[in-house]
């Protein structure tokens, strides 16, 4: 539908009504959704949000830094009306909520709106509202003006974006600063210098984030450094990370000016002795850029954290396996693990405690008393009424305890952090109720939420560093909007000690060390995504120590599921999740992770199922990913599904949820011997190709080989195409000498086949003696195996590309050889291969065969001999055939394409897609379908159900 249509259908639903209290949620939803197509609409908005002074915003947007003040139809937006006391207009009041809003959470954009007409006011130009509105029509003038609408949800009005934007700009200063300093070193990757380098670097980020946000006066830092030449500075800034690291009482008290004027930080920042080198005017300079003209105040921890570890050099992220997250994939996490509840918990008790506010107003109005004595003693002494559900919720924010094993920069941690301030500040807004604290005694009692209940393991002693300042820049934030609400300055310095950020190897380290496991309330994280095929040696060690026997055959990740399951076996009521590559979910990983995560009383909570990796980063990976939560509780599971891994998932509430992330039993997939055979005795056999073993000896790579090869009478008899995935794929000709029949004399005469089986012998015989090629070094002008099928055979690729509908196979007669690369099937009848191009097929493969990178993965022992096809009659058998031949007729038509011409999903032809959606059809209802399946969702149900069925797995 296009977009003018959607409007028009907007403007004839809304026309001429339009009530304030029952429809504004309905009104604006259908906006944002029917018509601006805003993701996460429901989500992302706010209504009804209560302010300090009492008020409710009709419509806040957080993201969007959007403002409603909403009308019913007929109100003229002119007109003023009462409001706690004072006659405003509309967008007087919206401009008080405005005002009363904390700073993360205050709009640039307030809209005034009856349903019928439309007034957008920008604050940016306009931070009073005092002259004409930006943009002001009709809901019949909408069309015209949708842009206005579009700019205001759009990536460049994103509070998000803004933030990022300003993150990245205050990245790319740090990361300068830091190339700077580290070049004064003398070995900055010596591990004392790296530390060392990493600390100071922070040291600095905090001094510049301070003289912006008000901890330091007024560019005092800026000023300083400007002060004295790079000859000198370096003492100057020992003698300043002395001063802040020093109490008042204890100072020097002919201290000078310009090192008195600086607060005591505390907090260990400034306290740890470290190699400082000598200043060269580039660091200077970097400095001055830095504090010149850029407000660090507005940064994100949470996105800057990342964003600091860019410093890192390249290779160390990848060696370490580091992808950095954004915010939108750390909700994922922390929204169904805990945030959600919470929310939820805190909205019940802000609507209990509105209607005991309206009941007191009642009884007020009637000349009762409605505060007990008892009350009113213990607000005077505390300013807060202890027995209040709002105090005791905040009371239970802050004992809540948190633990990140593997926490990077800190984004978890911070973005929690951020999370439970603003929950704890939402509380307290509404215990004020706009009024301000009174005798309050000090700010203890206000807030309850410290950075030192959040803890984190992380080997990298640079993000440790980074970790510490983010958490402290988060608190600062936090304190500057509890500040608007309560109407009063709090206590910024002297920091409170972070410690609770260490660095250790997550996998040898006693986590209880850190935080007991029976005081945690949730443990979550990113993992270092590091597959089984790139472990070093200690990866090895590590995953032997924690998992044991299952160690070997486990992605590195899988260490933090078995770490976390021991660490909180004696506390019942914790959960944990993280976020994983998808590959634990897939092969033959499943039975030994999730078997022992089952055995020990787990089960899976909540999971979102594969969708693309967002890295913050500008190394962005191409890596597909799962989140899995664990609990011991009863709570229904939910499960995100995902229809393209780039896209919004779905949700759905499944009575449980398996380790393929199925809504089905804990059904587990493992290998089946080729001497058991198939699961189905419809099927044949899967086997390996021949692999050459031969350095490239026995192989004709090119073209020009190949010419030579054929002028020598003797070795063109013996010259045969072969083919691996890639060729078979791809259409690409690649050739071998096959000396299977190959008599001596022929082999000794030629000179093209000598040449090539004496270098093949040498490369045999100096090959580590403990190898196949050096066992096979009597016969070097044979491949390793001779694995050719002597008639047609059905050839299978190892891997295949993830985004192809289908899984590309093909016939081919005995000559072409076949590499290791593929597996091959007898097949003469055609019937394995209908099979294996069928939707049900690669719905399977997708599942339970693992991926090599993002590519499907094909094998013979997990997924060909398990795939759940039951017996067929004769003339079900005879229809799938047939329509596998469909399939072959209609590819021949398209002569000279490959495969993977014909099975790009974005080109694939109307004809050969329609033969296969004919074979789907035939092959739902093989595997038991009672009438072809709509989706692969629904295949993947009967698949299981079949495996059930057939092995007497899941009872």
């Amino acid at each position: 539908m296009t977009t003018k249509k959607r409007i028009q259908e907007f403007i004839d639903r809304w026309n001429g009504h339009g009530d304030e209290k029952q429809e504004t949620q309905k009104f604006w939803l259908d906006l944002m959704q029917n018509v601006l197509d805003v993701p996460n609409a429901i989500h992302d908005t706010e209504f009804e949000h209560r302010t300090a002074g009492g008020g409710y915003i009709d419509v806040l947007c957080p993201d969007a830094r959007f403002l409603v003040e909403q009308k019913s139809i007929g109100i003229d937006l002119d007109k003023k009306e009462p409001r706690q006391g004072e006659m405003v207009t509309p967008v007087e009041q919206a401009l008080r909520y405005a005002g009363a809003l904390p700073f993360s959470l205050k709009p640039s954009v307030i809209c005034t709106c009856n349903f019928q007409r439309f007034r957008f006011y920008d604050l940016e130009k306009d931070p009073l509202a005092k002259g004409d509105p930006a943009a002001d029509f009709t809901l019949q003038e909408l069309g015209d003006h949708i842009d206005t609408l579009t700019s205001v949800f759009g990536a460049s009005n994103s509070r998000l974006v803004a933030e990022q934007q300003l993150s990245e700009k205050a990245g790319i200063l740090v990361a300068n600063l830091h190339n700077a300093i580290a070049a004064q070193y003398a070995d900055p990757d010596d591990p004392q210098s790296h530390h060392s380098l990493a600390v100071l670097t922070v040291r600095f980020v905090f001094a510049l984030y301070a003289e912006d946000a008000g901890l330091f006066p007024q560019s005092a830092f800026s000023r300083y450094v400007e002060s004295f030449d790079a000859s000198h500075l370096r003492r100057a800034i020992m003698d300043l990370f002395q001063v802040l690291n020093t109490s008042p009482e204890n100072r020097d008290k002919y201290l000078e000016p310009e090192l008195a004027q600086f607060p005591y930080v505390n907090g260990g920042l400034f306290a740890a002795p470290i190699e400082i080198p000598q200043f060269a005017d580039q660091i200077r300079e970097s400095l001055l850029t830095a504090g010149d003209g850029f407000d660090w105040r507005k940064i994100s921890p949470v996105i800057f954290g990342s964003l600091m570890e860019e410093t890192l050099s390249h290779d160390q992220r990848r060696k370490g396996g580091m992808h950095y997250t954004t915010v939108k994939n750390i909700h994922k996490v922390i929204d169904p693990l805990f945030l959600d509840n919470l929310k939820a918990e805190l909205d019940g008790i802000l609507e209990r405690h509105a209607a005991e506010l309206e009941a007191r107003r009642k009884k007020e109005k009637l000349g009762v008393n409605y505060v007990s004595a008892k009350t009113r003693a213990k607000r005077h002494s505390t300013g807060f009424d202890a027995e209040s559900e709002l105090y005791r919720f905040r009371e239970k924010l802050g004992n809540l305890q948190f633990l990140d094993p593997a926490c990077g920069s800190g984004n978890f941690l911070t973005e929690t952090y951020l999370q439970l301030r603003a929950l704890e500040n939402r509380a307290l807004e509404a215990e004020l109720g706009g009024q301000g604290a009174m005798d309050l005694g000090d700010d203890e009692d206000m807030v309850k939420v410290r950075i030192d209940q959040f803890h984190g393991i992380e080997i990298n002693d640079f993000a440790v560093s980074v970790t510490k300042t983010a958490l402290w820049i988060a608190e600062q934030q936090a304190l500057e909007d509890t500040e608007e609400i309560a109407g009063q300055a709090l206590q910024h310095l002297p920091l409170h000690d972070s410690g609770n950020i260490i660095q250790a190897n997550a996998l040898q380290y006693d986590w209880n060390e850190l935080l007991p496991g029976d005081r945690c309330s949730w443990v979550m994280g990113n993992p270092p995504f590091i597959g089984h095929q790139q472990r070093t040696g200690q990866i090895k060690q590590d995953m032997e120590l924690v998992c044991g026997k299952d160690g070997g055959s486990l992605d590195y990740v899988a260490g933090w599921y078995y770490k976390a399951i021991d660490y909180l076996a004696d506390n019942p009521a914790a959960e944990f999740a993280f976020v994983s590559t998808n590959s634990i979910t897939q092969g033959q990983q499943v039975a030994p992770l999730f078997g022992h995560i089952k055995e020990q009383g787990w089960h899976i909570r909540f999971a979102h199922r594969t969708f693309m990796w967002d890295a913050q980063t500008t190394d962005n990976a191409n890596v597909h990913v799962v989140v899995i939560g664990f609990s011991r509780n009863s709570e229904a599971p939910r499960l995100y599904s995902y229809t393209d891994i780039k896209a919004e998932p779905t949700e759905s509430r499944p009575e449980h949820i398996n380790g393929y992330l199925l809504a089905a039993p804990d059904v587990f997939v493992t290998a089946r011997s080729q001497k058991k055979g198939t699961l189905s005795p419809m099927l044949n056999l899967a086997n390996f190709g021949s692999m050459p073993l031969d350095h490239g000896n026995l192989l004709i790579e090119t073209p020009e080989e190949y010419a030579k090869a054929m002028a020598d009478p003797i070795a063109a008899q013996y010259v045969h195409p072969i083919r691996g995935g890639k060729e078979l794929i791809e259409g690409k000709d690649r050739w071998c000498l096959w000396l299977v029949d190959a008599e001596p004399g022929d082999m000794r005469r030629s000179k093209f086949i000598a040449g090539r089986v004496t270098a093949c012998r040498e490369y045999r015989e100096n090959a580590t003696k403990t190898g196949d090629a050096y066992k096979n070094r009597s016969t070097p002008w044979l491949f390793r195996d001779n694995h050719q099928p002597q008639r047609e055979y059905l050839a299978v690729p190892k891997v295949s590309g993830e985004r192809r509908e289908y899984f590309p196979c093909e016939l081919l007669n005995q000559g072409v050889i076949a590499s290791d690369l593929l597996f091959t099937i007898d097949d003469p009848e055609g019937f394995n291969f209908a099979i294996m191009e069928s939707s049900m097929f690669i719905t399977w493969l997708e599942t339970v065969g693992g991926k090599l990178e993002s590519r499907y993965r094909f094998s013979n022992t997990v997924v060909w001999n398990n795939l759940p096809l039951p017996q067929l009659s004769d003339e079900q058998r005879r229809e799938v055939i047939d329509a596998g031949r469909q399939v072959i007729e209609v590819r021949a038509r398209h002569e000279g394409q490959s495969l993977a011409d014909l099975y790009d999903p974005d080109f694939m032809p109307a004809d050969l897609r329609k033969a296969h959606r004919q074979l789907d059809k035939i092959v739902d209802v093989a595997f038991g379908a009672k009438k072809p399946c709509m989706d692969n969702t629904e295949r993947l149900q009967i698949l299981f159900d079949r495996y059930v069925e057939m092995t007497g797995a899941g009872e």
